[in-house]
């Protein structure tokens, strides 16, 4: 991939900055300005794989440009908005918002484990983007704790969904047929590391590897390979989250424990129930100084979702 430097504008109108901000197995993302409108936006190139040949690149891009257009129509406060895509150099490129916060992977890293609190609200706010998600008949496939950014006012936003497959899409990839199926192993579902298909009970899988890794500190499984991950998530079942940590509730262990389920029809049936598990513990929500914006200061978002949650409210 062609590297950039200050002053690079792309289609007349993308200036990017001189390093990306953050890479990943299926490309990377670089902060930009909009020179048209004036605003700072983030660039997603995505990556091809090594060994893919022109046909394998043809249709990663062809198949890209499709799944852009459709997350374009998710309407979400928890999914960046996509302003456009394009091409340059025959790699292409999502224009989204500009995301600023934290990743809970770094948050994890650097707290060890989250509260009880904010493991439940940072996942009942995945389950909301899910929700809207599988509506529109799309499954991220790469759910983990990389992929979710923490603002300062306190929403998640969920990332990477420029690279979701449509669930009602029957031309599987010749990527895919090749065996380069996006994921990481430490938070794919048993059948997707199996057929390499992925449906919205598998980002339920992901979102419970998550889960338990925001309450413990630690992946479900470990391995000093890739291969031996997978082969664990497929084949071993998992440590129970109360024995990491007792004093999580046993209801929300009850909960994780659903979500890794290795056959996918014994997993809850969808985002919305696992929502209605989950926003009971989401309370005590501390505050967290030099991450969150402290309490005395207003947050719209906030303001906004508490006038929202009124509505339909039984008296």
């Amino acid at each position: 991939m062609a590297q950039a430097r200050r002053g690079r504008v792309l289609d007349g109108r993308y200036e990017l900055g001189t390093a990306p901000i953050a890479r990943g197995g299926m490309g990377e993302v670089w902060e930009g300005t909009d020179v048209r409108l004036g605003r700072r936006v983030a660039v997603k190139f995505v990556r091809f794989p090594g060994d893919a040949d022109e046909e394998d690149r043809t249709e990663l891009v062809r198949r890209f440009t499709r799944e852009a257009k459709i997350t374009a129509e998710l309407q979400h406060p928890g999914v960046p908005a996509v302003f456009d895509v394009g091409e340059e150099d025959g790699h292409p490129y999502l224009v989204m918002q500009l995301v600023q916060g934290v990743s809970v992977a770094d948050l994890i890293a650097e707290q060890e484990r989250l509260s009880v609190g904010w493991a439940a609200g940072i996942a009942a706010q995945v389950c909301a983007v899910l929700a809207v998600a599988h509506r529109a008949s799309l499954v991220h496939r790469d759910l983990k704790p990389g992929n979710l950014m923490l603002e300062p006012d306190g929403t998640v936003k969920v990332l990477d969904f420029g690279l979701a497959v449509a669930l009602d899409r029957t031309d599987m990839s010749q990527i895919t047929r090749t065996g380069h199926t996006p994921g990481t192993p430490a938070y794919m579902a048993p059948e997707q590391l199996l057929a390499g298909r992925a449906t919205a009970l598998s980002d339920l899988y992901a979102l419970g590897c998550t889960l338990y890794e925001m309450l413990t500190g630690k992946r479900v499984f470990a391995a000093s390979t890739p291969f031996a991950v997978a082969s664990k998530q497929v084949g071993e079942r998992p440590t129970g989250v109360r024995r990491a940590r007792p004093e999580v509730p046993e209801e929300l262990a009850e909960v994780v424990a659903a979500l890794l389920e290795k056959q996918p029809e014994n997993r809850p049936s969808g985002a919305v129930e696992v929502y209605g598990r989950l926003i009971g513990f989401a309370d005590d929500l501390e505050p967290m100084p030099g991450i969150l914006h402290p309490p005395s200061l207003p947050s719209p978002q906030r303001m906004y979702g508490a006038a929202l949650s009124r509505v339909f409210t039984a008296k």
